[in-house]
């Protein structure tokens, strides 16, 4: 007889008796009260013992990620952008080298992974590049690595911030109460001691600033915003006759942390990068294109720093709550614009700057923005901007600022 026939008619056979098994089982279940209750516990028994493996697994899986991110120190990752580069490639390949070996190689290849992410310009791209071609395992180690880091620093960024010499603290604050009768609470600065009417509480300087751009390159400074006064002396960018400075003191600031990049050093081409960042603001009179350009430069700038402070720039802004912006033509302009001004400049910024990460910043500064007045003539007269900021003064608002602890 054919082997072909032989497996044919075992697998007959083997139906019909499964049939018949199927029959006399669900006669037993409907029919026997006891073999339901039999049925029942064994169920239960399964599922127990299934949720008690998914838990061990569970915790298996929290174990390895705390002892993998316990294996991770900060000073680890490169600053510039070049090492930083170079460094995220090595990961990734090690990563690779090591995931081929089978799971015992897992964890380590999750470390690699983990790295080479904490330093890719374009993280939530590059999740989307492992989700697709790393094994299922580790895949899922890197994102609980990522979760359990952004929760740890999470509960611990308001024990730290804002510092205790600036007499306030972060705290949740009951505005109201929904239909359902559940408090609604937002977060908001608290005293943390008493203060006689008119003191100070606390200063700030903003992380950035910018000047209604009508304003721009005429009295005020483009750096603290500050009114010139006619008998006070002027500080001029040594390359660019589009901005003016009240002291050499801001000039210098302005220059290291933004300006070096953004100056339009006074080209008569319109369509240089520079140029045409600097001449849409002034057509449109809208300051937060390059109030955005100066905070991405800023933030580049206090990463080459290395300060070994443990939030940067970007940190700080992620708790901020936005206002949502729909993405439009002007805003798909301003992208493009940010894109050529600082992509020859800063190595990976036009990955960076993405529509959702762009759309987000400018709702942030729509929402936590203040309306700055430093004009020595209360009844001066400046064009308004359509921009919305928060106003905390009756004198013209001359520019606007985001700042680290008020906004």
């Amino acid at each position: 007889m054919k082997t072909s026939t032989i497996v044919a008619a075992t697998v007959g056979t083997l139906a019909v008796a499964t049939v018949g098994y199927a029959i006399y089982f669900d006669q037993k279940r409907r029919s026997a009260p006891e073999f339901r209750r039999k049925l029942k516990k064994e169920k239960k028994r399964a599922m127990k013992q299934q949720k008690e493996e998914e838990k061990k697994k569970t915790t298996q899986t929290t174990q390895t990620v705390e002892e993998a991110l316990a294996s991770i120190k900060e000073d680890d990752f490169p600053t510039s952008m070049e090492e930083r580069e170079k460094f995220c490639m090595e990961q990734l390949s090690t990563g690779e080298a090591l995931f081929t070996r089978g799971p015992e190689g897992y964890d380590m290849a999750a470390i690699c992974f983990y790295k080479a992410l904490k330093v890719y310009p374009a993280p939530a791209e590059l999740v989307m590049v492992y989700q697709k071609t790393i094994p299922p395992e580790v895949f899922t180690l890197v994102m609980g690595m990522l979760s359990m880091d952004v929760h740890k620093k999470q509960e611990k960024y308001y024990t730290v911030f804002p510092p205790k010499e600036m007499n306030v603290k972060v705290d949740e604050l009951t505005e109201g109460i929904t239909a359902e009768g559940q408090k609604v609470a937002r977060r908001g600065l608290i005293a943390t001691k008493d203060f006689a009417v008119g003191e100070t509480i606390y200063s700030e300087t903003p992380i950035i600033s910018s000047l209604e751009p009508s304003l721009e390159g005429n009295e005020f400074c483009h750096y603290c915003l500050k009114e010139i006064a006619e008998e006070e002396s002027k500080v001029k960018c040594p390359t660019c006759t589009k901005v003016i400075f009240c002291s050499e003191s801001c000039e210098k600031s302005a220059t290291t942390e933004f300006h070096a990049v953004l100056c339009t050093k006074d080209s008569e081409d319109a369509s240089t990068p520079e140029r045409s960042l600097y001449d849409y603001t002034k057509e449109t009179n809208n300051k937060y294109p390059e109030m955005i350009a100066k905070f991405l430069v800023r933030m580049v700038h206090e990463e080459t720093l290395n300060s070994g402070e443990e939030y940067n720039l970007f940190d700080h802004i992620e708790r901020l709550r936005f206002l949502e912006v729909r993405p439009s033509a002007a805003e798909e302009k301003e992208i493009e614009l940010l894109k050529v001004a600082l992509g020859s400049k800063i190595p990976g910024i036009e990955e960076f700057i993405n529509e959702e990460r762009y759309l987000t910043l400018k709702g942030k500064l729509l929402y936590n923005a203040y309306g700055i007045s430093t004009s020595l003539n209360a009844d001066r007269s400046v064009e308004p901007s359509p921009e919305q900021y928060r106003s905390v003064h009756d004198a013209p608002v001359v520019g606007a600022g985001f700042y680290r602890v008020t906004s």
